[in-house]
């Protein structure tokens, strides 16, 4: 009997190493005469609804990245993906414009050369983005640069959104209101100094 069960189990492992012996995946490869983005990454959409009887709204990010390392290729799409959406929530721009002219040669017959540069800089500040799922990926293996490129489809609930923007609202209030405070206790300390 004993020997039996043995038997058994041994099949059993046996069964269990095999079905999970052939799990690995062929990546697709990229071909450079041919390239081919998946088609969820150009026709998404910035914001949608799913779901039948309650119908949930999301937010969605794409991005992609490009890395030797497949692990890295992936983890860059999906940073890029989550700052699309932090920065929806709370990004600041500024723009910087500066023309230079300058004049230079003989009084009479002066040459004028002129520079011009527009800086653009977007800024992410501090936002937590924790509730974010990816909803479809896909890297491919590029044989001739050795490299990997992953592609990345990213949503958020809009209710995280909202929860989002009230803790960010929330902090910037706390720092008005303490600079307020500062402000007024300056003030205050400078109206006593003057008497």
């Amino acid at each position: 009997m004993k020997r039996h069960i043995n038997i058994i189990m041994v099949l059993v492992l046996g069964f269990v190493l095999t079905a999970c012996s052939g799990r690995m995946v062929q990546l697709p490869t990229e071909n450079i005469k041919a390239k081919k983005v998946p088609a969820w990454y150009l026709n998404h959409a910035d914001t949608g609804k799913e779901g039948f009887i309650f119908r949930d709204g999301f937010y969605y990010a794409v991005a992609v990245a490009v890395s030797p390392d497949m692990e890295m290729s992936q983890k860059k799409a999906v940073l890029k993906a989550k700052a699309k959406i932090t920065d929806r929530i709370n990004g600041e721009m500024n723009n910087k414009t500066s023309i230079n002219y300058s004049e230079k040669g003989a009084s009479e017959s002066m040459t004028g050369t002129v520079e011009a540069q527009d800086v653009i800089v977007n800024m992410i500040k501090q936002t937590v983005l924790r509730t974010y799922s990816v909803e479809k990926k896909l890297t491919i293996y590029n044989t001739e640069k050795s490299n990997y490129r992953s592609f990345v489809l990213m949503k958020i609930s809009k209710k995280d959104v909202e929860n989002i923007i009230n803790l960010v609202e929330d902090k910037n209030n706390k720092k008005l209101l303490s600079k307020l405070k500062l402000s007024n206790t300056s003030d205050k300390v400078l109206k006593q100094s003057e008497r």
